[in-house]
């Protein structure tokens, strides 16, 4: 697994503690429609955000991916969080894909944020499409 998408451009450690996700976890991104689509899985890197840059913190962010990982006891909690962000953002979409990662997909470390300690940040791998990732189910939060 390689991951020069990540490393290229600077000198920061991006991937240094991050892990490869169990075949078992369960990950959770809100989708922008009801289906897939590409730019579900695009960073802010991808999409020409935070390019500029100098800070490790900023670009390691920006080349990751948000995502939650999920367990029974908390996947409502993390649906309420989406409902919320839904409510200030209605173009960022009312739906989630419930998921599970592929062998290569890339790594991940916990990056909890403010009332979301099931936050993760997902470093795609350089060959990462969507035949890394096992769909569970989509589901309508809004």
């Amino acid at each position: 697994m390689t991951f020069d998408n990540i490393t290229n451009g600077h000198d920061c450690d991006c991937l240094g503690k991050t892990i490869v996700p169990k075949p078992e976890e369960v990950f959770l991104r809100k989708l922008r429609k009801d289906v897939l689509a590409d730019k579900d899985f695009e960073t802010h890197w991808d999409r020409g955000i935070g390019v500029e840059s100098e800070g490790c913190d900023d670009i390691c962010n920006y080349k990751a991916l948000s995502i939650n990982k999920s367990s029974a006891d908390i996947e409502k909690l993390i649906y309420e969080h989406y409902k919320t962000t839904f409510t200030i953002n209605p173009k960022k979409g009312g739906h989630c894909l419930k998921f599970r990662f592929k062998e290569n997909a890339g790594t991940v470390i916990h990056a909890p944020i403010e009332n979301a300690d099931s936050h993760y940040n997902f470093f795609k791998s350089d060959l990462f499409n969507f035949d890394y990732i096992e769909p569970v189910d989509v589901i309508k939060f809004a």
